[in-house]
């Protein structure tokens, strides 16, 4: 399987020869490198919630564009937002490569008043991918976790730490996603400490960089 980092929390997932993508936000749409990324053959997306830095119309449109026969899971929301391109988008699964586990938003009061829709998905029953939660209680039975290590207003690396230090069952692996608000300096520091301390949970941290593939 192939991971690639498409800012914040983009992720292409690749498993002979198909296609996944997770969360198309704004924040990766407005990196100028995303302008000449391939998005052809894209077979599923998937879109945690309907937040603007795992949403966004204009980079879905390009998704759309490019993959025209791709299949678009998410929430209610997301699903409803979609139809502003003429994408109808899937509310559940029978795909066996995605599969829809049920999680929450990191609590998000008082900043905003509105709790959005989430959901977590397990993709080729290899890698789950948590979106905006920080109080998934294990690993789903996926080796690899792809999770927000840096909530920006909602949370911190600190919430990520202690809900892997809770879970009953651990993923092997973790790469980081959300560590947009970041600069490199700060990236680099929460990286090398991240590696120390997933190791005392017998977890190794993998500090996927933007635009880097690793086959895992």
């Amino acid at each position: 399987m192939k991971l690639t980092k498409l800012v914040h929390s983009c992720l292409l997932v690749e498993k002979d020869g198909t296609k996944i993508l997770v969360d198309p936000g704004v924040y990766s749409w407005q990196d100028e490198k995303m302008k000449h990324f391939d998005l052809s053959g894209i077979s599923a997306v998937v879109v945690t919630h309907n937040h603007p830095d795992h949403f966004n119309v204009d980079f879905a449109n390009a998704v759309k564009q490019a993959s025209p026969g791709a299949v678009w899971y998410g929430t209610q929301e997301t699903s409803d937002s979609l139809k502003d391109i003429d994408v109808s988008g899937q509310t559940n699964s029978d795909d066996q490569n995605i599969r829809f586990i049920e999680s929450k938003h990191a609590d998000l009061s008082p900043w905003f008043n509105n709790q959005p829709l989430h959901t977590s998905y397990v993709i080729f029953d290899e890698i789950l991918v948590s979106g905006d939660c920080q109080t998934l209680n294990g690993s789903n039975g996926a080796r690899i976790l792809a999770a927000a290590v840096n909530g920006g207003p909602w949370g911190a690396v600190v919430g990520f730490t202690k809900m892997i230090e809770a879970m009953s069952d651990r993923p092997k692996t973790v790469v980081p996603l959300h560590d947009w608000h970041w600069n490199e300096e700060a990236r680099g520091a929460m990286y090398a400490k991240l590696t120390e301390v997933m190791e005392k949970f017998g977890v190794n941290f993998i500090p996927l960089q933007n635009y880097e593939t690793i086959e895992i």
